[in-house]
């Protein structure tokens, strides 16, 4: 009699094996996976701040300009707010949100929701002009007069929102400007 002796793994020791190798592999692919959620979140938020911080400085560069072409015609009667503020036939952003693309120097009131979303050139510049690529972010300005400060103050807000994974995000930016004329 020959007597044989078979080694090998059984079918159990195989599925022990293949669970273990599954359970090691699972959580470092799940702390990848929640390191770049996290990573798309951080770029988002950056994004949305910078372009809200964009428009709170077109806003003020405005006001700037107005100082200047004020100090080179006196006669003017232009306002500290020109081009915002409804004065002299402008965009009036006090009454309704309005929308700025510094690439294209403009202010536009905007009447209707939702909001016009920012478009990424292809240049890398985000425009309202529709030129590029549609992107998930809006912003939107609006120009609020502090009480008793008799028009030499004004309350600049900036929001800039967009939808990530579903869920509703903005960043908002809110300053005060003051009239140098």
């Amino acid at each position: 009699m020959i007597n044989r002796t078979h080694k090998g793994f059984t079918l159990i020791e195989t599925l022990v094996a293949v669970t273990v190798v599954v359970t090691a592999m699972v959580g470092p692919l799940y702390s990848v996976q929640q390191s770049l959620n996290a990573s798309r979140s951080a770029r988002e938020q950056l994004v949305a701040s910078s372009l809200a911080q964009e428009g709170v400085e077109y806003v003020r560069s405005i006001r700037d300009g107005n100082y200047l072409y004020v100090l080179m015609n006196t006669q003017s009667g232009r306002s500290w707010l020109f081009g915002v503020d409804g004065t002299g036939g402008s965009t009036n952003c006090v009454t309704a949100p309005c929308v700025v693309d510094p690439t294209q120097l403009t202010v536009s009131r905007v009447t209707s929701t939702p909001y016009p979303p920012l478009y990424l050139s292809s240049g890398n510049l985000y425009n309202q002009a529709g030129s590029g690529t549609a992107t998930p972010y809006t912003r939107t300005i609006r120009v609020t007069p502090v009480l008793g400060s008799t028009s030499t103050e004004i309350m600049l807000t900036v929001v800039v929102s967009w939808t990530s994974r579903g869920q509703a995000r903005s960043v908002t930016i809110t300053e005060r400007l003051y009239n140098w004329l």
